[in-house]
């Protein structure tokens, strides 16, 4: 049987987690300590998946159910919403990344304009040169 709002907000926490199931996957854990999360159960390829949806008062049970059929929709077309959501997160930080190597050629640059002899540029570069090969990126 499907929840309703009033449902959702009498909720209380119990001694262990619990999940009070909506339809089709989506559900409400209630936490120990009274948090309440939408989570969506499905599976892809055979394996099990489970989506963290939001959290439950910001998040209204209307906005849980569409996100969860826009989740549905993504799975059936076979994007997995999870792996969707780390490959963004990844690309993110690989074009914002702050590697070794980058803050490396800022220092360097740096100790240029600062005016560093020249004998103290050649041993920095050729230190941040050994240390690019082992960890640079």
């Amino acid at each position: 049987m499907p929840l309703s709002d009033i449902q959702v907000r009498n909720l209380k926490p119990r001694d262990k987690a619990y999940k009070v199931s909506d339809f089709e996957g989506l559900f409400a854990l209630i936490k120990v300590n009274g948090s309440k999360l939408w989570q969506f159960k499905y599976s892809i390829f055979g394996k099990e998946r489970l989506l963290s949806i939001d959290v439950c008062p910001e998040v209204s049970l209307a906005q849980a159910r569409k996100a969860k059929e826009d989740a549905r929709a993504k799975v059936a077309a076979d994007v997995v919403s999870s792996e969707a959501k780390q490959t963004e997160r990844r690309v993110k930080h690989k074009d914002s990344a702050q590697t070794f190597e980058l803050i490396g050629r800022l220092f360097l640059e740096k100790q240029h304009l600062e005016g560093t002899s020249k004998a103290t540029l050649d041993k920095t570069e050729h230190h941040l040169k050994l240390a690019n090969r082992d960890f640079g990126r």
